[in-house]
């Protein structure tokens, strides 16, 4: 299920938050209630080391900010007295504030008639079909109702399959979902890759067990959901019943996925590679053929499956008891995809509704609207705009300079800092430091979307028919690939925009990925001190670099394969030294009565602290150092004001720590930051040496 509010937000969201606040029920267009999340009660007692300065409403002018207690409070109380969230924003961060940046950017892209090329065609074809409320309301829901009846005259099983592979399955709802990439066992050729279909309430555990984050996924869906069924012509008891139905369905898939899915890499084995024969055979009379080729992936030749005990279930799913289950699912599924596609009662409900979610009860942002639906079915027509605007190659060559110099700076640390590792796991660590691929700003080869077309508003055209035009050219680029070379070392600009405040790093590739976006606001500046630099954009470099020997990219090699570089002895003490960390993080209270996990997080935590390790080793190197600048611009860099279903969201599903706990839990472990400041047992930013839990 979309958001439409997290298309250009995504970072801005993941803030944390907690406090005690009551939510008013927001109407929405029509009469339906909308129901906010609850917050959780007492919210503002301290978790026993830190009170939480990320909830709005926990800081106040009497709140006693030291140094030496809580060092995330102290550096930002002003900033936070002083901060207001934008009108639908839920959770503002120094990386959200980047985003409002880059949003203030891409709103001058959408109307700039001095852009020229296909790419400005696209863009402005497509703002011209989102922005003209009075067209749209003209249209209304009509444009949905051929896809919405189609799905009602479902009876049998058969007129089930003939629907998936028709021209009215409109968002290419099947059994599995699909994607081209390249071959586990020959990088060089692209081949098909089919997984379960994204389950409503998350993971198939939630299924199983239900959790807080399966109640919360199945809140936000359901609200959503019973709105837009209504809306498009079921009454309230229909719609409710059919959403029930979908999640019943959803119960039978995620029965047939096994526990261990997630433990499984892309970097499968052979045997988990079929041809297309022999996956039609698995499938026992599902036309899964059938449906690839109406998908347009049917030059498959080779299909590899993660999950080969999924697809020899689906005989048992698909039968005729379990149509009407299927067929609510297929209308559920629809549904809830056509919030940002119909009228503007209907997307400014849903908007709405979902700031509700957060907390919030401000009118919807139609200007972010507009854009979020723009840059969401536009992706790459609106990156090269951005880059070809914004982005220059000096920019490009500052940042390679800066991460080069990071790669120097862990070689040394691995071979000097770490203590723990024997020579022949040192030595796979170093190589696989050295042959890390780097990709910095923008690509120097832009995606071409040359063969896109589709019909704006002084042509007839809908927004519903420009989005069909849009999936349909996207599979056909991937079908293009099937049999050709693949390149993995290619910025894809798909999954890496540039104009995205965002960093990654890749272990199948072994890459790692600074895009454009993240180089604005608190973040970095060309007039930035060295250590406001270091604060900012160099604790985001430093930390993609750790994920490289995080619990998840140890397990890959230089070349991206998933393959063991360990000794035994060696991985049992990084293990060990993981689970001291997750138990570590497990005592801590963010919001009252919500249990943190440390396993989550484990992995984002590990890359803070080598990554600060790291760039404490720089300015060892460096005379004159100002260690007060650079701590106080780290503390800027997660300071973070959040709703408190915002914070409580975050908690139970950010595989990132809290925002006050990524600035004194990540500081707290080292004497260079307690000795600075003269902290010592007793203060509440102290913590024994036995106590600490850095991995490296």
């Amino acid at each position: 299920m979309k958001r439409i509010i997290c298309g250009l937000l995504l970072l801005a969201l993941l803030g944390t938050t907690a406090c005690s606040v009551e939510i008013p029920a927001v109407t929405a267009a029509g009469g339906a209630e909308i129901t906010a999340v609850p917050a959780a009660d007492d919210t503002k007692i301290p978790d026993g080391r830190w009170l939480n300065p990320d909830i709005i409403g926990n800081v106040t002018e009497d709140t006693p900010a030291e140094l030496k207690d809580n060092f995330a409070l102290y550096v930002n109380k002003d900033w936070i007295l002083n901060t207001t969230l934008p009108d639908l924003v839920p959770s503002l961060t120094s990386l959200g504030e980047a985003e409002l940046i880059l949003m203030d950017r891409k709103m001058k892209l959408l109307t700039d008639d001095s852009l020229t090329g296909h790419d400005a065609e696209l863009v402005h074809k497509l703002y011209a079909l989102v922005s003209d409320w009075d067209y749209r309301d003209a249209q209304g829901i009509e444009p949905a109702k051929p896809y919405m009846d189609a799905i009602r005259d479902i009876d049998s099983l058969d007129e089930l399959y003939d629907y998936m592979c028709s021209e009215h399955n409109l968002m290419q709802l099947y059994p599995f979902t699909m994607n081209v990439d390249a071959d586990p066992v020959d990088s060089s050729v692209y081949i098909t890759y089919l997984d379960p279909p994204g389950l409503t309430l998350g993971t198939e555990e939630e299924y199983r067990n239900r959790t807080d984050v399966g109640d919360l996924f199945y809140d936000e869906a359901k609200q959503v959901s019973d709105y837009m069924l209504v809306r498009l012509g079921f009454n309230e008891e229909e719609a409710s019943d059919m959403f029930e139905n979908s999640i019943a369905y959803e119960a039978l898939l995620a029965e047939a996925i096994p526990s261990d899915k997630h433990q499984r890499s892309k970097n499968t084995d052979a045997e988990d590679c079929y041809t297309l024969e022999e996956f039609t055979e698995m499938s026992e009379g599902v036309p899964v053929d059938k449906m690839l080729d109406a998908s347009g992936l049917s030059g498959a030749d080779t299909i590899c499956i993660t999950v080969p005990e999924y697809f020899s279930a689906l005989k048992d799913i698909f039968t005729e008891e379990n149509v009407p289950l299927i067929k609510d699912w297929l209308a559920v599924r629809t549904a809830s995809e056509l919030t940002d596609l119909l009228d503007k009662e209907t997307s400014k409900t849903v908007a709405e509704m979902y700031g509700a979610m957060a907390g919030l009860d401000s009118e919807a942002n139609e200007d972010l609207i507009v854009l979020s639906t723009v840059a969401g079915y536009l992706p790459i027509p609106m990156d090269n705009l951005y880059i070809r605007t914004y982005c220059t190659e000096q920019q490009q060559e500052d940042i390679a300079a800066i991460v080069e110099d990071f790669k120097k700076y862990y070689r040394e640390m691995l071979e000097n800092e770490v203590d723990w590792l024997s020579p022949e796991t040192r030595k796979a660590a170093i190589e696989k430091l050295d042959n890390m691929r780097v990709n910095v700003v923008f690509p120097d080869e832009l995606e071409d979307w040359s063969g896109l077309d589709f019909a704006g508003p002084d042509e007839g055209g809908s927004l519903l028919e420009a989005r069909r035009a849009i999936e349909r050219f996207k599979t056909e680029r991937k079908a293009a690939k099937l049999g050709t070379k693949a390149d993995i070392y290619k910025w894809n600009q798909i999954d890496l925009p540039a104009s995205t405040v965002n960093a990654a790093y890749s272990p199948y590739n072994n890459s790692i990925n600074i895009q454009a976006g993240v180089l604005v606001g608190e973040i970095y500046a060309d007039d930035m001190s060295f250590e406001q630099k270091m604060g900012g954009i160099g604790m985001i470099i430093g930390h993609e670099i750790s994920h490289a020997f995080d619990t998840s990219g140890a397990e890959y090699d230089k070349d991206g394969r998933r393959i063991n570089w360990w000794t035994d002895e060696d991985y049992t003490t990084f293990q060990d030294r993981v689970a001291k960390l997750v138990a570590w993080y497990d005592g801590f209270v963010p919001m009252e009565g919500l249990k943190y996990s440390g396993d989550r997080i484990k992995t984002e935590a590990i890359a803070d602290m080598t990554s600060m390790k790291c760039l404490l080793y720089i300015a060892k190197q460096m005379e004159g150092f100002d260690y007060d600048t650079f701590f106080r611009q780290y503390a800027k860099l997660w300071r973070d004001q959040s709703t408190p279903e915002a914070v409580r969201e975050a908690i139970l599903m950010d595989v990132h720590p809290a925002h006050y706990l990524r600035i004194n839990a990540t500081l707290a472990q080292f004497d260079d930051f307690l000795n600075f400041y003269g902290i010592t047992e007793g203060d509440g930013m102290y913590i024994a040496p036995e106590d600490r839990v850095a991995v490296w």
